[in-house]
């Protein structure tokens, strides 16, 4: 399974929408981390707090409709309309 293929899975398991922007962010992780740490956030990496769908990207998608790294969306929200 590709890390594209595990966000993609990752994401729909928490009740998420990815936005247009998770190949960049899946080629970054693979360029930056390798399969074996791909969960680590390519926009924070030295904070082991936040990885995909963690507490804290939860909490932004919450508050701001959106994931620090713009990759993961609630489903009603407005920037899954503007990412297509």
């Amino acid at each position: 399974m590709t890390i594209l293929e595990k966000m993609k899975e990752k994401c729909s398991a928490a009740g998420y929408v990815p936005t247009a922007n998770i190949e960049k962010i899946a080629r970054a992780k693979t360029m930056m981390f390798g399969d074996s740490e791909w969960q680590r956030c390519p926009c924070d990496g030295n904070n082991a707090d936040r990885y995909c769908i963690s507490e804290l990207c939860r909490s932004d998608i919450e508050k701001n409709g959106i994931c620090h790294c713009n990759c993961y969306t609630k489903a009603d929200s407005e920037k899954i309309k503007k990412a297509e």
